[in-house]
């Protein structure tokens, strides 16, 4: 910061002129008053103060001395120092033998509230650096990889340690309720030592990341670091969201291909799994694939099958039973189980997928061509609301 502003001159006359019960006049480095209990002399020229600066200390002043000098009451004046350097005078107005006992108080207290000034200044400086940061690795090309790892070093980041990208997206309509949401979002999970990089990405998504300290036990659907803050932030009543996790890693690189994964889950995972709100990339290669499919021959082929089929299975209960038969690798009892079905049921639903399709479920290539068809189905339907 390193200068007096109108409104910090102004905040310190308030404060000080409380506690002393004088009238406070704060001047810049030029000897202009900036801040004053009178505010009949804000810009006015205090040559007293000018007289406090050439003498790098203090000038005290009695009724006969402000008689002979321009705007000018008597009082006591003394310098503040910032840094090293005089960046302004504090002036009491009184009778100096009465004043004079408040002026290294309250050129403590202006001084103070300069130091206080200037921390959270840089402290918000240092926010934007590294959320200018983050931004650069959600949009980075391998030829920035190296630019960007000096910049990690200026702000501190070890991007040599492994970390993990984590994407949250609001399900919030509300355009000035998500921005104030995401606003509240990062101030508690900044204060969070494990989280080292946040940013808000866009309108309804905040982008982390955290230094991975947890590992993801098998069959776990929410490892330790996300439990946390999800944790956090339904402390806050902020529980409508959905979380994609990244693959971890380490380099500009590592935090460039987490970043991406993470928004690939993201992608794959509210099209195709709307129904849950946590996505790991390390669940979703398949799925992440098909988020990353050009527009080709094949894709449209895939597509038009999908929707053929739902136009023939008006009911959904075919389809419900593609999506079971998938996630429980063709095991028929489970895939019966699992739909309250009897088994030649089941069987019957497969012939009758294989005769609308003419893909046979139970051939495993077939079955990943219509899977395939329905997620790029559904990922072709959310393109037209993406973010």
């Amino acid at each position: 910061m390193g200068r007096l502003t109108k409104e910090l001159a102004q905040n310190i006359v308030d404060r000080t002129m409380h506690v002393i019960g004088y009238n406070v006049n704060v001047m810049d480095h030029n000897g202009r008053i900036i801040g004053s209990g009178d505010r009949s002399r804000l810009h006015q020229s205090h040559e007293g103060a000018l007289i406090a600066i050439q003498r790098r200390g203090r000038f005290e002043i009695d009724e006969e001395s402000a008689s002979k000098l321009q705007g000018v009451m008597p009082g006591t004046n003394l310098v503040i120092y910032f840094q090293g350097e005089i960046v302004g005078v504090i002036g009491i107005t009184g009778d100096p033998r009465e004043v004079t006992k408040y002026g290294e108080l309250v050129k403590m207290t202006a001084e103070m509230h300069l130091e206080q000034a200037h921390l959270i200044e840089q402290a918000q400086w240092d926010k934007r650096i590294k959320e200018d940061f983050v931004l650069s690795i959600v949009h980075a090309k391998k030829e920035q990889h190296e630019a960007l790892s000096v910049q990690a070093e200026r702000i501190g980041f070890q991007a040599n340690h492994v970390h993990t990208a984590c994407l949250i997206e609001l399900q919030e309509d509300n355009h000035e309720l998500a921005s104030e949401m995401l606003q509240q979002v990062v101030r508690v999970l900044e204060k969070r030592s494990m989280i080292r990089l946040i940013a808000i990405r866009n309108g309804r998504q905040i982008v982390l990341f955290k230094e991975k300290l947890h590992k993801r036990e098998p069959g776990e659907d929410i490892c330790e670091g996300i439990h946390q803050i999800r944790s956090w932030l339904a402390e806050q009543q902020i529980t409508s969201m959905r979380i994609a996790v990244g693959k971890s890693g380490s380099g500009i690189a590592g935090l460039v291909a987490s970043y991406q994964s993470a928004e690939d889950a993201m992608r794959a995972g509210r099209a195709i799994y709307s129904n849950q709100t946590v996505y790991y990339s390390e669940d979703l290669p398949n799925e992440a694939l098909m988020v990353n499919a050009n527009s080709s021959w094949i894709t449209e082929e895939l597509v038009q099958l999908w929707s053929a089929f739902m136009e023939a299975d008006r009911s959904g209960e075919l389809r419900q039973t593609l999506i079971v038969y998938f996630a429980e690798h063709g095991e028929l009892n489970r895939v019966a189980d699992r739909l309250v079905i009897h088994r030649n049921t089941l069987r019957y639903r497969l012939q009758r997928i294989q005769e609308l399709t003419g893909k046979d479920p139970k051939r495993y290539d077939e079955l990943f061509s219509l899977i395939s068809a329905q997620w790029l189905y559904r990922l072709q339907g959310a393109a037209d609301v993406e973010l």
